[in-house]
């Protein structure tokens, strides 16, 4: 197997397991020991935060010691332990498998950015499988929250990370990784954090809009596994379309067209599946743009993207819309406006070879 697959497949494998379990761990071993609907609520809240904004302030750790080597395997670790700690508070155990999930998201993230040459492809191939792993985890959690299945998963992919550590491919993203990278941009500071901000813009209305809408046969299994197949294909295939025909022509016209088909799927299934496949093309291409803008805080950059999912999360939380249809309208022209006003500055700044 060429090793560059092979170190592909095995992230994308680990990125699936460590999302599989933890939801198996979240849902489903944390509900049988927090009886209180309240409680439960609170732990997955508090997992949530510490999978996703936490990323952050870890990833800030990382850059600035360019250390990011064993950290998925810590993660791994973490989650695994936390299975044999049933005596501790589920506050706690929600926080650590958080922050397991958390370590190893960061180092796949940066370790698959370093072989992409700054395009969006491999970003998006890299997150797609862990859909999956929270569809399947969230479906199955009760049946496999005793078993032995999630020990094992993560025995084999700590086995895995140790094995790809050992490849000449990995040596070389390393030392990639260390070095200084400088990129020729002409944007200032401020420029860069406005491009976060929109780009933070519109992860946050999508994540809005994605949850806002749904559809009463999402529930059988069989369509909930088809919709999060295309969920998973529109993210693994969105960076190919993105990197043949530019970040924005894509970002636009996937999003106009998921639009349409999610609103028109309420009546016609496939079209659901087709529109969630386009709307999902994008999150490859934001995620690509804010590593591209920060060189030197690729970690960081990770963890900037899931805090604003995390950001979208909480406000569907916290707030109940009434018209969800036109608040998934709404999300998803705010979202295309503001990945316009990003990509021009983006491009002005010099952060991508792409032409305007």
């Amino acid at each position: 197997m060429n090793s560059k697959l092979g170190y592909i497949l095995i992230y994308c494998y680990c990125h699936f397991v460590v999302d599989f379990v933890s939801a198996i761990f979240v849902l489903g071993r944390l509900s049988n020991m927090k009886k209180s609907y309240m409680g439960l609520a609170v732990a997955i809240i508090l997992y949530n935060f510490f999978a996703f904004a936490f990323q952050v302030p870890i990833g800030y750790i990382l850059d600035r010691f360019k250390s990011y080597k064993y950290i998925a395997i810590a993660g791994f670790i973490i989650i695994g332990v936390s299975y044999r700690l049933d005596f501790l508070n589920v506050l706690i155990l929600a926080l650590l498998v958080g922050i397991g999930n958390a370590m190893f998201h960061l180092e796949g993230g940066v370790r698959i950015y370093g072989i992409s040459d700054r395009k969006s492809f491999l970003n998006g191939v890299f997150v797609a499988p862990g859909a999956m792993g929270i569809f399947l985890g969230t479906y199955f959690s009760k049946d496999l929250s005793n078993s032995f299945l999630p020990i094992g998963l993560i025995v084999t992919a700590v086995f895995f990370l140790l094995l790809v550590q050992k490849k000449d491919i990995y040596k070389q993203v390393d030392s990639r990784l260390h070095a200084d990278e400088k990129v020729n941009a002409k944007a200032d500071l401020l420029d860069v954090y406005i491009i976060v901000m929109l780009i933070g813009i519109s992860i946050i209305v999508r994540a809005i809009g994605g949850s806002a809408i749904s559809y009463d046969w999402q529930s059988i299994f069989i369509y909930g596994f088809l919709y999060t197949l295309s969920v998973v294909l529109g993210k693994a295939l969105g960076g190919y379309f993105a990197d043949k025909y530019g970040f924005l022509k894509v970002a636009l016209i996937s999003l106009a067209g998921g639009l349409v088909c999610m609103l028109l799927g309420i009546k016609v299934s496939i079209l659901a599946f087709i529109g969630i496949f386009l709307f999902n093309i994008p999150m490859s291409i934001t995620l690509t743009m804010l590593i591209n803008i920060l060189p030197n805080k690729k970690a960081c950059a990770v963890g900037i993207n899931t805090m604003f999912l995390f950001v979208g999360f909480a406000i569907n939380m916290l707030v109940s819309f009434k018209n969800k249809m036109l608040v998934f309208g709404i999300s998803v022209l705010l979202a295309m406006v503001s990945i316009i006003f990003a990509y021009k500055l983006y491009i002005n700044g010099g952060f991508s070879d792409e032409h305007d």
